[in-house]
Parts: C-alpha cells; sequence; structure tokens
C-alpha cells in the first residue's frame, strides 16, 4: 500500500493538539520534544523534503535550492560552499542537512560545535548518492515509509534506464560536459558530476583519462576531439549569450571543421548535477537526444 503522506494542514492540527495535550497535563518544559527545525545546504536535499511532504520543517536554505518554487522563498544562509554560521545560527536550527561538499570544514566544526544534529551525505556522483539522500532526509525527519516507497520508485526507474541504455565503449556517441555559470566556462574530467552523468547517459567522455575536476574550455582543450554532442546546464547556456551564440565562441572553430555541429543539450543545473530525485528523468532525456536509448 502506498504511504499516506499528511497534509500540512492535518500535520499543523496533529501538532496543536499535541501542544495542548502536554499543557493540559502541567508538563515541563523540558519534557515536551523540541519542534524539528531544519536547515538545508543542498539543493538535492531540500527537493527531498519537499518530495516527501516534510517541508514545513525548513526554516532555511542555501543558494542552490532552487526547486521547487517554494523553497526559493525560504530564508537564505548563502552557497554552500561559502557558509557562514552566524546567519544559520540566526535561524535557530536544530538540524543540518548537508552533503560532505559544504563549507568550509571551520564552519562544519562551528555548527556541529553549537549542537546543531548533523546530517551529512557523503558525494560521489553514483546512484548511491540518491538513495542515501532519500534516506537520510526520511530518517531526520521521521518520514522513513515515504523515505523507501520513493526510493523504490527511483530505482525502479534507474533499472529501466540501465536497460535501455548501452554500457559506454569506445563505439559510444563521444561527447563533453561544459560548466559556465557565471565565470569562464570550464569542461569536466574524471571524479566530476559532469563526467558522471555523461557516462550514465551512455556517452564516453573523451577528456575522462586526462584529468580530474574542471579545467577551462579553450581551443587547446578541444584540439583533436571529434565530437557527437556537448551537454550542458541551462543556466551556462544563458550565461554564454544563448542557444544561438552557442558555437560562435572561437574555441569551437576546431571543432567544426573537423565535421558536423554536434549536439547541444543542457538541463535545469540542479536536476542534472544534483543526484536528487529528478535524476532518472533527466537522464532518460538527454540519453534520447544523444541517441543512446534502445527502444
Amino acid at each position: 500500500m502506498t504511504p499516506r503522506v499528511l497534509s500540512w494542514r492535518r500535520r499543523s492540527w496533529l501538532g496543536a493538539m499535541a501542544g495542548g495535550v502536554a499543557a493540559a497535563w502541567g508538563w515541563p518544559s523540558w519534557a515536551r520534544p523540541t519542534p524539528l527545525r531544519l536547515v538545508s545546504v543542498s539543493g538535492a536535499l531540500t527537493e527531498v523534503v519537499y518530495v516527501l511532504g516534510q517541508q514545513d520543517k525548513l526554516v532555511g536554505v542555501d543558494s542552490t535550492s532552487t526547486y521547487p518554487d517554494a523553497a526559493q522563498r525560504l530564508p537564505r544562509v548563502g552557497y554552500m560552499r561559502q557558509l557562514s554560521a552566524e546567519g544559520i545560527l540566526s535561524l535557530r536550527p536544530t538540524a543540518l542537512l548537508a552533503t560532505t561538499e559544504a563549507g568550509p570544514a571551520a564552519v562544519i566544526r562551528q555548527l556541529r560545535d553549537a549542537g546543531l544534529r548533523m546530517h551529512v551525505v557523503p558525494v560521489e556522483y553514483t546512484w548511491e548518492d540518491v538513495r542515501r539522500k532519500i534516506e537520510v532526509v526520511g530518517e531526520a525527519t521521521q518520514a522513513q515509509s515515504q523515505a523507501r516507497f520513493l526510493w523504490q520508485q527511483i530505482a525502479s526507474a534507474r533499472d529501466e534506464l540501465q536497460r535501455r541504455v548501452a554500457a559506454v565503449s569506445a563505439q559510444s556517441p563521444q561527447a563533453i560536459f561544459v560548466l559556465g555559470h557565471g565565470g569562464s566556462p570550464l569542461v569536466a574530467g574524471r571524479q566530476t558530476a559532469g563526467d558522471a552523468v555523461l557516462r550514465l547517459m551512455g556517452a564516453r567522455n573523451p577528456l575522462h583519462d586526462h584529468y580530474e575536476g574542471y579545467r577551462p574550455l579553450n581551443a587547446e582543450a578541444l584540439a583533436g576531439l571529434a565530437l557527437d554532442a556537448v551537454v550542458t546546464t541551462r543556466e551556462t547556456v544563458q550565461a554564454l549569450g544563448g542557444e544561438a551564440q552557442w558555437w560562435e565562441r572561437p574555441h569551437w572553430q576546431a571543432v567544426l571543421r573537423r565535421g558536423k555541429r554536434p549536439v547541444l543539450w543542457y538541463e535545469d543545473a540542479l536536476a542534472l548535477l544534483g543526484f536528487g530525485p529528478r535524476l532518472p528523468a533527466v537522464l532518460r532525456r538527454g540519453a534520447r537526444a544523444l541517441g543512446t536509448w534502445q527502444g
């Protein structure tokens, strides 16, 4: 049977009833349960909170928490890698949702020393990331049954994706991942979210064996590459002048001279790189665009 997610009105009514009972029996304040006040500094974790119907427990989020739209109306605590302890503690949270990408480390220690319950998810850019995020949010909000049901749905979609998309081989389409939301565009090497999503979509990143992390996108980086596709984020396309201007940049000229123009495919950054609950649907769309979806 599908676990039933209580509406926010129903949860508010139950909370008021619990408080009334405590007051009627004269329970001391220290014996009453402390309401959960969550700050999430990961867009994907924030998204899971909403999917599980636990958004009434959120009191603040970071700048990567862009989905759903309601999350953008919550108090902001900055970018997840550049947090301030004072800004977070001013919201009087009782717990923090984060990944190992959050920082600086000194701020994370301050928050732990201040008594916050820390729910931190390791980042490896795999399906296990998605499962752990759902599990951690379920445990933090006491919504374990909803979390188990959500993971079952995502695991089923993952299994179909793996059946439909062939493992990466020498015959796979050759694609690179470009990221550039503010400054100069970068291109992904191994151990990045960009490289991981290319692999999960059945594409081969020719830069995977050359370096780790991201490096500047320039003519030198693209030299000798025969590309079938370029994958990026919607925010990157907008920052670089839109789709119409994309191929006008000088560093693409060597690629264009080698043959036909590669496919340009892009998606919302959080959905594509966040390894959250929308990952299966995004990868399915990407695989179809790249021609790796079979059937």
